[in-house]
């Protein structure tokens, strides 16, 4: 009977199509109504954090659980897996969803489908009604399901270049442009003269130049392999390849490369369209014969004639001339 007063009491419903929540008190609506349009108005104030939430109460428990220690760390325990939790609105959701049995309570009202969660009801009522419920408030585009706009609204980002006034929607883009656009000079040592890219390599290069620096070498430490290097990391990966066998195999010709480096660039190759190399044609593949064959070329009868003269001929007369001033 309490059951039913509660629900009868839900009469501000949700003005958004193929959504039925209800409430019983105006405020809660307006809240909900933040889902809809994509709205957070209750931002993070730790400094570098940029949660933000539709709810008061949620942003409260965001700073709890991830900005402040509590003082007896207290954990929340799951008595039936044994599982630990920062607060204890998860884990009563954690018990709801996987140690309540038959806990379905959204139930579709035309097939009587029960749902876990909300979202998942919402989605599948895209059968029943045709409308995605769940729109992108900066293109309008509709999606079926909460996770595809989330996804869909990582397109909306901006990366501003911070060497140029050009923004990119992909970060991959931000980072060729960087490549091309902005590419770093050319270190170059004052002692030995050797190249670096990077400015951090010729950093960690400098210091082997420093007086009174022990250059490390690091051995191979196999019988009977001399190989040293001046980083762990590259004995780490000469180990790895030359003792271990580690390799990358490719799927397409089954070729085995040393690094990942490399199987990329040889994958690449399968990628690239086919090169047609023209092959020239021979008399017995079908080249016509010359028109001029078996007579004398015009250049060759004016050299004759003494009017056009070849390049020895050129260069003796300009040695000539070049001794006798």
């Amino acid at each position: 009977m309490q059951e039913q007063n509660l629900a009868s009491n839900k009469k501000y419903s949700c003005p958004f199509d193929g959504c039925k929540s209800e409430f019983n008190r105006p405020y809660r609506l307006a809240q909900h109504r933040l889902v809809h349009v994509n709205v957070k108005p209750f931002t993070c104030y730790v400094a570098n954090c940029d949660k933000a939430y539709t709810s008061k109460s949620h942003l409260d428990r965001h700073v709890n659980s991830a900005h402040k220690e509590s003082e007896l760390d207290i954990l929340y325990c799951c008595p039936h897996c044994m599982k630990k939790y920062c607060n204890r609105q998860n884990l009563k959701r954690h018990i709801k969803v996987s140690h309540i049995q038959n806990n379905k309570p959204f139930t579709c009202d035309d097939c009587k489908a029960q749902f876990k969660k909300k979202d998942q009801l919402v989605a599948h009522m895209y059968q029943h009604n045709g409308i995605k419920p769940y729109r992108c408030n900066i293109c309008s585009k509709d999606f079926v399901t909460l996770y595809k706009r989330r996804k869909h609204m990582r397109n909306h980002r901006t990366h501003k270049c911070e060497h140029c006034d050009m923004t990119f929607t992909g970060w991959m883009d931000l980072v060729k442009h960087r490549r091309v656009d902005h590419a770093s000079p050319e270190y170059i040592c004052n002692d030995c003269g050797k190249v670096f890219k990077e400015r951090s390599h010729i950093i960690r290069h400098v210091k082997n130049h420093l007086p009174g620096n022990s250059v490390t070498a690091f051995f191979c430490p196999y019988e009977n392999c001399h190989r040293h290097y001046s980083r762990n990391s590259n004995l780490k990966q000469h180990i790895l390849v030359k003792h271990k066998g580690q390799t990358f195999d490719c799927t397409l010709c089954g070729a085995k490369l040393t690094t990942k480096a490399r199987l990329n660039d040889h994958i690449d190759r399968h990628t690239r369209p086919e090169v047609i190399l023209r092959i020239p044609k021979t008399c017995e593949t079908g080249r016509k014969k010359r028109k001029d064959e078996n007579s004398m070329k015009y250049v060759t009868a004016l050299k004759l004639a003494g009017i056009v003269k070849n390049k020895m001929e050129k260069c003796i007369d300009s040695k000539t001339i070049r001794d006798d001033t």
